[in-house]
């Protein structure tokens, strides 16, 4: 049995097609702004996921956290994550998910057979200088054209050119070699559950 190429919808391309994110068993860099992180938790909420937020600005998942119930923990420090035993969807407390706004780079899954339910985001306006979690990322995300710097030392210069050249609105997805320009779809419900109260 093999998984299927899914994931969670993030846009459509430059040509109308929907673009779409593997979300089980990855590691996720998003330079950007720690809103997407929020977006990203809310989608994955949606699928069955359990997520664990490591923020800095607790008050700004306050919505999320309401309507999410105990699916979404809010930690400082995400310590020897996860704390529950990841499991296929449907099974005990099913994948899960840490989004990661804070400055030291995410751990990774700890625990046998962790990886596989497990995804890790962290998002940074800037990647850290050290730590693993940034080497070998499944998929890069970069949230505007004005992130093209902080680019050039995680994915290399072709990223980087690409990332410079995003119109406004436009976002760029990295992985498996491959470039994709998007545009972000977002519902009215995640808009109002993002907000701020």
């Amino acid at each position: 049995m093999y998984d299927a190429l899914a994931g969670l919808h993030l846009g459509t391309d430059r040509s109308g097609r929907s673009v779409t994110l593997r979300v089980l068993g990855v590691r996720i860099g998003v330079l950007g702004e720690s809103l997407f992180g929020r977006l990203l938790a809310c989608r994955l909420l949606a699928v069955g996921a359990h997520v664990t937020a490591a923020t800095r600005t607790p008050a700004l998942w306050a919505r999320l956290r309401d309507a999410a119930g105990d699916r979404l923990s809010l930690e400082d420090d995400p310590g020897s994550w996860p704390s529950r035993a990841p499991r296929p969807p449907g099974v005990d407390h099913g994948p899960q998910a840490l989004i990661s706004d804070v400055r030291r780079a995410p751990p990774l899954p700890a625990g046998e057979g962790a990886g596989r339910w497990c995804t890790t985001v962290h998002v940074r306006r800037q990647a850290p200088r050290h730590g693993g979690f940034w080497h070998d990322l499944d998929a890069l995300l970069a949230l505007g054209a004005s992130f093209a710097e902080a680019v050039l030392p995680v994915a290399g210069e072709y990223a980087a050119q690409v990332t410079a050249s995003l119109e406004p609105t436009e976002i760029a997805l990295f992985r498996a070699g491959a470039a994709e320009i998007l545009r972000l779809d977002i519902a009215p419900t995640e808009t109002a559950l993002l907000t701020p109260g």
